[in-house]
């Protein structure tokens, strides 16, 4: 019964002691890299960025939205 327990503190041990290596790495990584920042555009209607991704482009200009492109087609 004594070398299970000898057996079971040392196992436990070594399951410390790769838990603390494991997490020392980790923090030596550090935090990862935030995505680029996204591509922004002008509306022309309005004035307001929008990322490339949401804005809609009619006739050569950027809209931010559908309801701006259709009132500078109506303002013109």
């Amino acid at each position: 019964m004594g070398q299970f327990f000898r057996i079971a503190i040392v196992l436990f041990g070594l399951w410390l002691i790769l838990r603390i290596i494991r997490r020392a790495l980790a923090a030596r990584r550090g935090p990862p890299a935030p995505p680029p920042p996204a591509d922004m555009l002008r509306c022309d209607y309005c004035g307001t960025f929008v990322p490339r991704n949401d804005a809609i482009s009619s006739d050569g200009k950027v809209y931010c939205n559908g309801t701006h492109a259709d009132a500078d087609h109506v303002r013109k």
